[in-house]
């Protein structure tokens, strides 16, 4: 599938081969990416004794086990597969006081819950929902509950099953949960037989591999996660994933991806339901069909249906994600700047949904994923923060004002190693353009400006670019 898709489509496609590598494996070009290819595949042609990049990409359309290999090395080397335990605790603390009990009480006729961790690296999300699951025991007592996770990543997959983990994958993780779940093993933590008699793993391509069966209704899955996969992927392959990940869920089921990843891209068949620490989107429960009643004859006139009321929840929940009437000819700069102005005056959800709109018609643009990160830091979602400031890294990987979030973020967690490289990398970035070019964030700022701040040490302590950019 992900082969038709990705090669011989169209000519332009045969002419350019590192395109056909990448649409192969569904991953979206950055600036300087296929320079990275080219110099990645040279030792890997004398290696596999290919004589071109073409013949690479025939063999990435092969679909056996050699060609499975190569999207694994590919992906591996254009993807980030750093995680850790609880990572988002906004998201885990959604899952355990609202998701998963709907859930539970759905499937409490069936005892059973199917969970999916797709994209899950080496292991941590899929322990970590197995945690959340053990803490919800007495209600689930004699349940028969089961976590999949899985990863293209074999040697991820490998470590998952292991279940032995260092330090760093500790990083939210509170010393209670530690205690329960860990035992200390050298300089490691082996995690507990009882979460790993929970958690199934297995090497799996979302791109090519079929979703499988979860055990209950429908598509099978009660809850899918597939967080900060979608980033790295072409909106052709978002939305080729997203309808298998929607068809692997039973009715009812939570299809819940990273922050902003799947607009523009949700499947037809889920609704979106919004809350404060992210959007989820749901198969349906069709609603019973209730039979007419039988009106007696009668020669007055019929009277028209109410229209629903504002209030009605069901019309919110179709209304949802509808752009504004407002603002039609607004372009991406005007609806941000106005997005600005409301964050500016304390009306975040006004700002969050322009961001929404710009993303839904430039994906790529990093400017919206930037103030959503200011937003979430405002309210104290730190991890959300730190997830959305690494998107717009990888979309601008010189968007200065997003290396000097993080570094402020490093500082706060005690990482001042970290922290001085983010601000090494600012000033590199500040040190390689023009003095007087404007940039998008602190508004009215240039990067002189801003150099110049730094190096005097205004910002230093700091960390963040608005306070930088006073001095």
């Amino acid at each position: 599938m992900a082969a038709r898709q990705g090669g011989a489509s169209s000519e332009a496609a045969a002419d350019d081969p590192c395109g056909r590598i990448f649409d192969a494996i569904g991953l979206r070009r950055r600036a300087g990416d296929e320079a990275r290819l080219s110099g990645w595949l040279r030792p890997r042609l004398r290696e596999l004794r290919l004589a071109s990049v073409e013949a690479y990409a025939d063999l990435l359309a092969a679909g056996d086990a050699a060609s499975r290999h190569e999207r694994e090395l590919v992906m591996e080397r254009f993807s980030t597969g750093e995680t850790y335990f609880f990572r988002d605790q906004g998201l885990f603390e959604l899952l355990a006081t609202r998701i998963l009990p709907e859930l539970v009480a759905r499937r409490s006729e069936q005892r059973s819950l199917r969970l999916w961790s797709a994209g899950c690296a080496s292991g941590e999300e899929a322990y970590t929902l197995a945690m959340v699951v053990d803490e919800m025991a007495p209600q689930l007592a004699g349940w028969d509950v089961r976590i999949l996770g899985t990863d293209i990543n074999g040697a991820a997959i490998a470590r998952a099953c292991a279940g032995t983990y260092g330090q760093w994958s500790f990083r939210a993780l509170d010393e209670t949960r530690t205690a329960r779940y860990f035992r200390k093993c050298g300089r490691e933590w082996q995690i507990d037989e009882c979460l790993q008699a929970m958690v199934d793993f297995e090497r799996r391509d979302l791109m090519q591999d079929e979703a499988g069966e979860g055990g209950t209704d429908a598509g099978g899955f009660d809850l899918v996660l597939c967080r900060n996969v979608f980033i790295y992927l072409t909106s052709s392959a978002v939305t080729h994933i997203a309808g298998r990940l929607a068809a692997a869920l039973s009715v009812g089921g939570y299809l819940v991806p990273g922050h902003g990843e799947l607009l523009g891209c949700v499947p037809p068949e889920l609704e979106a339901v919004a809350y404060p620490d992210a959007t989820a989107y749901r198969r349906p429960v069709p609603s019973p069909v209730r039979p007419a009643p039988v009106r007696a004859p009668s020669d007055s006139p019929r009277t028209a249906p109410a229209a629903p009321s504002a209030g009605d929840p069901s019309l919110r929940q179709r209304s949802f994600g509808r752009r504004p009437a407002a603002e039609p000819d607004a372009g991406p700069d005007e609806v941000l700047a106005r997005a600005w102005r409301d964050a500016d005056r304390g009306a975040a959800d006004v700002a969050r949904a322009a961001c929404a709109r710009v993303i839904a018609v430039s994906p790529l643009d990093p400017r919206p994923y930037f103030l959503l990160a200011q937003l979430a830091e405002e309210r104290g979602a730190v991890d959300e923060a730190r997830t959305l400031l690494r998107k717009v890294l990888y979309l601008d990987p010189g968007f200065v004002a997003a290396h000097l979030e993080l570094a402020d973020l490093c500082v706060r967690a005690g990482d001042a190693r970290r922290a001085g490289q983010m601000r090494a990398q600012a000033l590199r970035e500040l040190e390689r353009m023009p003095s007087e070019m404007p940039l998008p964030v602190p508004p009215h700022t240039t990067a002189g400006t801003l150099l110049r701040s730094l190096r005097a040490g205004d910002g230093t302590a700091r960390g963040g670019p608005e306070e930088a950019a006073r001095g």
